[in-house]
């Protein structure tokens, strides 16, 4: 997911020259804290009616995520590190960092067992307040240990990423890499999602704070849509393209396909492609799914550096693939998802959910499509799909990624049409960052002999 975020620490820094080249060195501390006083005023000070200025910012005002104090916060505590870990006495060597990563990756485990004790004691009928703080005293350990390592594992990481980006089998940048990939492991936002009702339309998002619980996301939505007539949901973002970027603390594979997701969309930035990102639609769509190709392929590239595992090019998954629809059974057969006999598909569970509720909306049909959407989630329970609401905002958030179940484009079909016609991904992020518009993307692919689907 992409910010302005990832532009704060230039614009910080061009200021901070501009004020201190006339001023001289010893003014930098007193510029950076009126910096940051006026930025901390004019974020929480409304003015006028700013920070009232649509229903979905005045619902979720009390808990929107404070993205200005989190890039200050981790921006100088990034780079004191760094600057740290130029000291002789200070562990730096590759060795070092991987075995800060290879203990990141036992803490995790670790971890993950000692919150499902501290879950299992809190949840007995009669709680021993003995073990809930043994158990609680043994989680904190392992969150302390993993945070004082955390800083190495990420500029191992970084620095592997960056040489990645720069070999031939990416072919995407030359020896300088810009902007820095420059990561926090962190918890990612939630993201408050606003669509009509009468139709699957993003209209509005917000960044909300991770620590929301439950009942307070219900409260947002419920009053959007009772008081405004929005569909609304908030959901768990799986990274931020911040600078630093927010990468969630999971798996190493999964981990290093975010981080060079969310790196994608700060180089976008510097490019028509990425520029045009906050125009909405399709042309965020072609930023969203471009970042999914890349960040899988790129991922997997730094997963084989690090482990020494074989390299496994990602291959076209089955949502990017071309469905037709104009009643030739042996074509629909063709094109659709292998799936073992009695075996439950997610894909095409949801992809039948998406049209149907299209369809009822065009229909005019809002309260039954709403229904209908409400009983597919409950019907998911049943197959181990633990979806907390699934209504208009939530495909209008799943359908800017094409590759989704959820979503409706030819998008993801187009973007795996072009990397199957290229030698690296990054000389098809060459041929799209160009781009500034929808239609500039349509004449590329009628230019590469790509067919165009048709609305009917």
């Amino acid at each position: 997911m992409w910010t302005i975020g990832s532009l704060l620490l230039i614009a910080f820094n061009v200021a901070e020259w501009l004020v201190l080249f006339p001023l001289g060195r010893r003014s930098k501390w007193v510029f950076r804290v009126m910096l940051v006083i006026v930025l901390f005023f004019s974020w929480v000070v409304p003015t006028g009616d700013k920070r009232f200025d649509s229903p979905a910012s005045a619902a979720s005002l009390d808990h929107q995520y404070g993205l200005v104090s989190w890039e200050f916060d981790n921006v100088f505590d990034k780079w004191t590190h760094r600057i740290w870990t130029v000291f002789p006495w200070t562990p730096t060597s590759e060795e070092d960092r991987r075995e800060a990563l290879a203990r990141y990756e036992a803490l995790e485990a670790e971890l993950r067992i000692a919150k499902g004790q501290l879950n299992r004691v809190t949840s007995t009928a009669e709680p021993d307040r003995a073990a809930i703080v043994s158990a609680q005293s043994e989680v904190g350990a392992l969150i302390a240990e993993r945070d004082a390592i955390r800083p190495a594992v990420e500029e191992f990481l970084e620095q592997i990423i960056a040489e990645i980006v720069r070999t031939d089998e990416i072919d995407l940048v030359g020896s300088f890499v810009w902007p820095p990939v420059d990561f926090r492991i962190g918890d990612p936002p939630k993201l408050l999602v606003t669509s009509l009702r009468d139709e699957i339309s993003r209209i509005e998002d917000v960044l909300i704070d991770p620590g929301i619980s439950t009942d307070d996301m219900s409260n947002i939505e419920n009053e959007l849509v009772t008081d405004h007539d929005i569909s609304a949901v908030v959901l768990q973002t799986g990274g931020l393209a911040s600078y630093p970027n927010v990468i969630p603390t999971t798996h190493l594979k999964r981990l290093v396909d975010v981080a060079s997701h969310e790196w994608l969309h700060a180089y976008l930035t510097f490019h028509p492609l990425g520029m045009a990102y906050f125009s909405g639609g399709e042309i965020r769509s072609i930023n969203e799914t471009l970042a999914d190709i890349f960040g899988r392929e790129a991922g997997l590239m730094v997963y084989s550096e690090v482990t020494g595992e074989p390299f496994v090019p990602p291959t076209r998954p089955e949502t990017a693939s071309k469905v037709e629809s104009n009643g030739n059974d042996e074509n629909e057969d063709e094109a659709a998802e292998i799936v073992e006999p009695g075996k439950f598909s997610f894909s095409k569970f949801m992809n039948e959910t998406r049209k149907l509720t299209d369809e009822m909306l065009a229909d005019g049909l809002i309260d039954e499509a709403e229904e209908y959407m409400e009983s597919r989630r409950v019907e998911l329970l049943d197959h181990g799909y633990q979806i907390r609401k699934i209504n208009q905002a939530y495909f209008a958030f799943h359908g800017t990624y094409a590759e989704s179940p959820s979503s409706t484009s030819p998008i993801a079909r187009y973007l795996w049409d072009l990397r199957e016609q290229v030698d690296s991904v990054g000389e098809m992020v060459k041929l799209l960052m160009p781009l500034g518009s929808y239609e500039q993307f349509e004449e590329l692919l009628v230019e590469k002999g790509i067919e165009l689907e048709i609305d009917e």
